[in-house]
Parts: C-alpha cells; structure tokens; sequence
C-alpha cells in the first residue's frame, strides 16, 4: 500500500535529520531541543524559565534540566529578579551567543541539504501536503479533547 511507503518514509526522513542535528550539536555539547531554548532567551533577553515554558506550552519543571545543563556549560546565565527574588531572569552569555550562531549555521545546512534537491513547485507542494495533513490531524485531537 502507498501509504505505508509514505510513511516509512517519513519516518526514515525525520531519523536521519535528527541523526545529522544529534552529530552537529554534540561538537557543541547542545541536545536536540536546545539551540531552540537558547535562541528563545535570544529574543527574549532575561525572560523567566515560567514565561519561557507558557509560551512553549510545557511546564517550567520540563526546561529546568535543560537550563541546568546549558548554565553548567556556560551557555546560559540565571540572576536573580530584583524585584521578585523568587524568580530567575534568563541571559545568553558571550559564549552562548556565539556557540548559537555557529550552531544555527549548521541547522540550516542540514536543512538546505535536506530540501535543497526539491524543485519550488515540489516545496510548495510539499507544504501543501504536510499542512493539510497537521490540520487533519490539529482537528483530530482537538475533537478527541471535546469528547473527553
């Protein structure tokens, strides 16, 4: 059937990329899901881990490793709020700043490798696809929510 091929090929897709972005971040000491973190503080300088969380809709306790790693590696600096002691304000020091271009630099190869062999009318129809595809399936849970 198609659509097994389809999907086996989907997912053999998204397993090399992530393997490709798992070699790139390692020479960086960065996890998948980190360069995203650290380019959130970027255009959010002294952001909170709370304010960080509800915008990517996660608990503040699901980023808390994540920042304890990436503070250890001196990526991240937290300071206290002067006025709510209680909260921690979230900066990108030089070196994450740094590490986070050259990072996104890489990100963005593996991505030009990965589409640059499709023509713009594959791309567009490509996007067609897999946003038809996310709206059947965004309406899907969002019904299976209003059942429960």
């Amino acid at each position: 059937m198609e659509t097994d091929k389809i999907l086996e090929l989907t997912k053999k897709l998204m397993h090399l990329r992530l393997g490709m972005i798992r070699l790139a971040l390692n020479r960086y000491g960065l996890h998948p899901g980190q360069p995203e973190l650290l380019r959130y503080i970027q255009l959010h300088p002294g952001c909170s881990q709370r304010q960080m969380a509800e915008d990517a809709g996660v608990t503040a306790a699901s980023i808390a490793a994540s920042f304890k790693r990436m503070e250890n590696a001196g990526f991240i600096r937290r300071r206290a709020d002067t006025a709510d002691l209680r909260c921690n304000r979230v900066y990108l020091t030089e070196r994450g700043e740094r590490e986070l271009a050259d990072c996104m630099g890489e990100l963005e190869q593996i991505n030009r490798c990965m589409l640059g062999v499709l023509s713009a009318d594959e791309l567009r129809c490509m996007e067609e696809c897999l946003e038809k595809m996310t709206d059947c399936l965004t309406n899907a849970v969002n019904e299976r929510i209003n059942q429960a």
